[in-house]
């Protein structure tokens, strides 16, 4: 019983020093680079690249070629040589117009001229010994004018009888039948060429350094990359918008995209090929500033920045940056300045 109690008490004083050895053990040492408690990060070795910001511009997809065909002349409807929604070619006949007065007249002022030609060279002759007198000659002259200006007319009516297609291209709809009287200026049908598109945009004046005649745009419609080139550009800035009208065209084989719908042109702005461009969720808005972190002999620094241009996923950092700085680019909610960091991903930049 004696040595029992002695064992309890030698317990007793061992137990404390054994429990605080045991907790010294346990507990890692803090502050050291590569330390267990240091927080973790990825980071972005950085090198010039060549960065462009854009600006995105609704666009108007417009026939090349359009028009509404008008009766040039009244008439009857004798021939309807088209079918609506008909791809037709240029010169070729959609209708035509009752003519038959018109040659019926036609031959008739013929058969006057031929015997009025008659008549002058007649009194050119008889001038000569002064058959006749210069008048007579003079008024037979103006008959054949005459006649020959009333030709003329019929001549241009007829033609317009035989409405054609201006250009190549495909026809809409009619409102008339076989036998309708057409008056003049009634809408015969529409005709668009939809081969190729002009794609009919505005832009702000201040951009309008960054655009080319000639040069070639990008556009999306719908997840389809589409390209046009600019053939036409105003020289007037509008001064109620601010804004300049361009044009370009777009080939559109198999008349696949329709006029009217609405496409965005991508134009590349503030063109730079040694730029410092990091990805836009590194970038930490502070109070009138923009900042970074950076990673410097083994601490996260604090880096004050201007930016500059964007795109969906990257900045353009115009001060602050050199090449070779290292930025940190995850952990960003629990970093702080001077904080020790340990990169567990480091990647190497490339160009864009």
């Amino acid at each position: 019983m004696i040595r029992f109690i002695h064992l309890l008490r030698f317990l007793t004083l061992l137990l404390p020093g054994s429990l605080l050895w045991i907790s010294c053990e346990q507990t890692p040492t803090k502050g050291t680079p590569g330390s267990a408690n240091n927080l973790q990060v990825n980071a972005l070795i950085l090198k010039p690249q060549y960065f462009e910001s854009r600006f995105i511009a609704n666009a108007n997809l417009l026939p090349y070629e359009a028009t509404e065909l008008k009766a040039p002349i009244s008439g009857t409807v004798m021939f309807i040589d088209f079918e609506e929604g008909q791809k037709v070619l240029q010169g070729q006949r959609l209708i035509h117009i009752d003519d038959r007065i018109w040659n019926a007249r036609l031959r008739g002022l013929k058969a006057q001229l031929s015997i009025a030609n008659s008549e002058v060279e007649r009194n050119a002759s008889l001038i000569e010994v002064q058959g006749v007198s210069q008048e007579i000659v003079d008024k037979a002259i103006a008959r054949i004018e005459e006649l020959q200006a009333q030709i003329d007319e019929l001549q241009i009516n007829i033609s317009l009888a035989n409405v054609s297609a201006p250009f190549t291209g495909r026809v809409g709809m009619r409102d008339f039948s076989l036998g309708s009287y057409l008056a003049q200026g009634q809408t015969i049908t529409t005709i668009v060429q939809n081969d190729r598109l002009k794609v009919d945009f505005k832009l702000p004046g201040r951009f309008l350094q960054n655009l080319k005649k000639g040069e070639t745009i990008n556009m999306l419609y719908q997840g389809d990359t589409l390209q046009a080139t600019l053939y036409a550009i105003d020289p007037m800035v509008d001064q109620d918008s601010r804004t300049v009208q361009v044009r370009g065209v777009m080939a559109n084989p198999n008349e696949k995209y329709s006029p009217g719908v609405f496409v965005e042109v991508i134009i590349p702005i503030n063109k730079d090929f040694q730029a410092m461009v990091v990805p836009s969720e590194v970038i930490i808005p502070d109070l009138n500033a923009q900042t970074v972190y950076v990673y410097r002999q083994g601490k996260a620094h604090r880096q004050l920045v201007e930016l500059g241009g964007r795109t969906d996923v990257n900045v353009q950092i115009l001060n602050g940056l050199n090449p070779g700085d290292t930025v940190i680019t995850t952990g960003l909610m629990e970093v702080k300045n001077n904080l020790p960091v340990v990169i567990g991903h480091l990647e190497n930049q490339t160009a864009l």
